[in-house]
């Protein structure tokens, strides 16, 4: 009897651990292709004018630290919490009660951690700055508000690499942030991403116009 209940344990465990997982990966993967298939082009709409012409003015260049997070007004969340309610949904059908409480729970973690590294790589003086493996993801970050056809993901970068996306510190060296302040906007430039190509900012394609942002 108590092999019997261990081993059942042991694969409870096990399931729980691949739900757990599989969720965050699903989550992870989300973000890196919303933000590079709609956050960057004209076909994500109010998605991408939110993302180039608010977000990507306040951080681009150099200027990508401030003292308070700047992006408050462009809030891309709803559009996230589209594709997780109908992955939650299929959960709730396709999964056992204990497993479905499993997967929302990841997700939930998920996207929240994926909020948070997002606002304090922009975060001057973030308290998670200490850690290296944080201050290399930042770096990483910073790069792709540099060129911004590279570097994708926020927290897990290796589906930029097997996406092709990927690009290193050292290839430019690492960046010495500049501090952006709300009544002076980084340089105004942002871009849609040119297939194949690193190339520095330009501005947007018509497809991805915005009213600009009042001072």
């Amino acid at each position: 009897m108590p092999g019997i209940w261990w081993t059942s344990v042991s694969i409870e465990i096990f399931l729980c651990c691949l739900t757990a997982t599989t969720a965050h990966l699903l989550m992870s993967l989300g973000q890196t292709l919303f933000h590079r298939y709609l956050g960057h082009r004209g076909i994500g709409g109010r998605f991408c004018e939110n993302h180039l012409h608010i977000h990507h003015r306040h951080y681009s260049g150099d200027h990508v630290v401030s003292e308070n997070y700047l992006n408050e007004e462009a809030n891309n969340t709803p559009f996230f919490l589209i594709p997780i309610t109908l992955a939650s949904s299929l959960g709730y059908l396709a999964l056992p009660l204990d497993l479905f409480i499993v997967q929302l729970t990841a997700m939930s973690i998920s996207f929240y951690v994926h909020l948070y590294f997002d606002k304090h790589y922009h975060v001057a003086g973030s308290w998670l700055g200490r850690f290296a493996w944080f201050r290399r993801k930042q770096q990483l970050h910073f790069l792709h508000h540099r060129y911004a056809d590279c570097n994708f993901a926020v927290v897990d970068n290796f589906w930029d690499w097997l996406l092709g996306t990927y690009r290193s510190i050292g290839v430019d060296g690492e960046t010495e942030p500049v501090l952006a302040t709300e009544p002076e906007i980084a340089t105004g430039d942002c871009c849609e991403p040119d297939q194949g190509q690193h190339r520095p900012l330009r501005p947007p394609p018509a497809s991805c116009q915005a009213t600009p942002v009042s001072m």
